[in-house]
Order: structure tokens, then sequence, then C-alpha cells
């Protein structure tokens, strides 16, 4: 099915077209959602936001034409907004480590470490945790858009109004600083 008839099934036969949009783009949604925040929401939270993102194109739909742009476009753009927004929400809580606990429990490189290894990761996770959280605003952001959401120095640039060479001046003192917190000197966060 194209773009342009699904989009007039949408307004046409709305209850056909939801099954067809819900059926054809839920994996695509619930991927954007994982890749972009799967680290700090939980699976009950990624499938709440893939249906947030779904029914809120199915609201739109009388609005919705294919010069707006493809239906997978359009879908990409919503889910990303929600993730920004879902992000920002945890943002201003302080890192969890309960999501890194899990996280190791599941990690199959995790189940090879030795006991005292997995608990040497826990400890060294939860202190680079604690590092990041002590950088302040806007420099524990930067760090957590940078290497959680593998954004770009101009895009975080875009998002808080600076420059780019500012944000990777940012980015560089706050590595240093995250370096220093660790007790090491190396390059590599």
């Amino acid at each position: 099915m194209t773009d342009a008839e699904l989009l007039q099934l949408l307004k046409t036969d709305p209850a056909q077209g939801c099954r067809i949009l819900v059926q054809e783009y839920t994996g695509f949604v619930m991927s954007i959602a994982r890749r972009r925040i799967g680290g700090i929401c939980s699976n009950e939270e990624l499938e709440e936001l893939t249906s947030d993102v779904l029914f809120a194109f199915y609201q739109k739909r009388e609005q919705l034409t294919t010069e707006k742009g493809s239906v997978r476009g359009l879908l990409a753009t919503m889910t990303t907004r929600r993730c920004v927004d879902r992000y920002r929400k945890y943002a201003a809580q302080p890192v969890q480590t309960a999501s890194l606990e899990e996280e190791q429990q599941t990690d199959p490189i995790g189940s090879i470490l030795s006991p005292e290894e997995q608990y040497l990761q826990k400890e060294r996770c939860q202190a680079l945790i604690s590092a990041i959280n002590a950088l302040g605003e806007p420099d524990r952001s930067i760090i957590l858009w940078k290497y959680y959401f593998g954004e770009t120095a101009a895009a975080i640039a875009d998002r808080l109004s600076m420059r780019t060479g500012t944000v990777e001046m940012r980015i560089s003192r706050a590595k240093a600083k995250l370096r220093k917190a660790m007790g090491g000197d190396g390059d590599d966060i």
C-alpha cells in the first residue's frame, strides 16, 4: 500500500486505516524509540510512547498529505520529538543505576565475567554515572546526548543555541573532568 493510499484509507475508513497503520509501522516507531531512549525507559514506557505516536498520527489524519512527507518520515519526526520530550523528563532527574544493573544482568558479555569482574564493572559504571551527574548542566546533558544518544556536536549546538565549537570545547573539558574523576588520563570515556 502506498503512502497516499494509506492516508486516503485513514480518512475514508479510519478503523481499517488504523489497523494497517499499526500493523505496518509499530515496529518502525518502536525501533526509533528503542534506539533513542531505550536505555532510560522500560519496555512498557517504549510501548506507551509507540502507541502515543501512532495515535497522534491517527488523530492528525485529516491534515496529512504526501506533500508533507512520507508516512515513515512523518512518523520518524513525531517519534523523535516524543523521545526528546521523554528524555528531557528524565534529564531533570539524576541518572538511575537500576536500569544499568538490569542491562548488566541481560548482557551476554557480563555472563562470561567472573563475579569479581562483574562487581568491579558495576562499581566503575556507578562511579561514571556519579561523575557525569557531578558535571552540572549543560555539560551533563551534552555528554549524554553525545555519547549515549550518539548525537553530533552540531545537533547538540542547535538544541542548546550554541556554536558547534563551543559544544566541542565543552565536550573536551567534560571528558577531561570525567577522566580525572575516574582516576585515569586516557583519551576514552
